[in-house]
């Protein structure tokens, strides 16, 4: 059966940005283009790969009827954030149908850039601990959809630094590429190479940057056949 509805989970790069004018994202330029009508957005800015998995997988536990009409679009962001759920409610009204609130740790702004140093004291390869951090959330759910059933196209928000780990080389060749858009890149630096960018200061899309996006997304989808599984 053909998805009825689209899910979208990512970061601030499948959100609008109205203080900036762009009054659009992705996901939604998506669900026009697949004339499908949105049954969730958990998209939060600023969080990371582990609330994306685990909020995603929850609201599918908790809307089983509804998760078997939709098609999941994922936008996977950087491995330097670290997320923690929270027990003061953090920015509940964000997404009202989840107990679980959560913060992040990352690796860009302090005091978390000096606690990652005192473990990088201790040994810890940091890019490795990123990469990791984003493949093992993309094999993940790409596992639980699968076992599901349920059709979803991926891709990369924001890059992480170049994979020369072997044993990490090894997990990102077991993604399923067929299902992860441009896998070698990231909407990040495509709209910076094209100069699609919002505020330089934080660089985000501009309206024109998400209606590209989406459309070769689209074009990736129907190339493939991914309104099935």
């Amino acid at each position: 059966m053909d998805p009825v509805h689209i899910f979208i989970n990512g970061c601030s790069f499948l959100t609008d940005r109205k203080k900036e004018k762009v009054y659009t994202h992705t996901g939604l330029e998506l669900a026009k283009i697949m004339d499908l009508p949105i049954a969730q957005s958990l998209a939060a800015g600023g969080r990371g790969n582990r609330r994306i998995s685990f909020t995603t997988k929850l609201w599918c536990e908790k809307n089983p009827e509804l998760a078997k009409e939709c098609f999941f679009l994922i936008g996977i962001t950087t491995g330097t954030r670290f997320d923690y759920p929270t027990n003061d409610g953090y920015k509940k009204w964000h997404h009202p149908s989840l107990n679980t609130t959560w913060k992040t740790f990352s690796l860009q702004r302090h005091p978390a850039e000096t606690f990652f140093r005192v473990l990088y004291g201790y040994g810890m390869d940091i890019d490795q601990h990123i990469q990791i951090e984003s493949i093992d959330t993309i094999i993940d759910l790409q596992n639980f959809f699968q076992a599901k059933k349920y059709p979803y196209v991926m891709y990369k928000a924001i890059s992480d630094t170049p994979i020369i780990a072997k044993d990490v080389k090894v997990l990102f060749d077991a993604i399923d590429k067929t299902r992860f858009f441009k896998p070698e890149t990231s909407h990040y630096d495509y709209i910076l190479e094209n100069k699609l960018v919002a505020n330089m200061n934080d660089p985000h899309p501009n309206t024109q940057g998400h209606i590209e996006w989406a459309k070769q997304l689209k074009d990736f989808i129907d190339a493939n056949n991914l309104r099935t599984i």
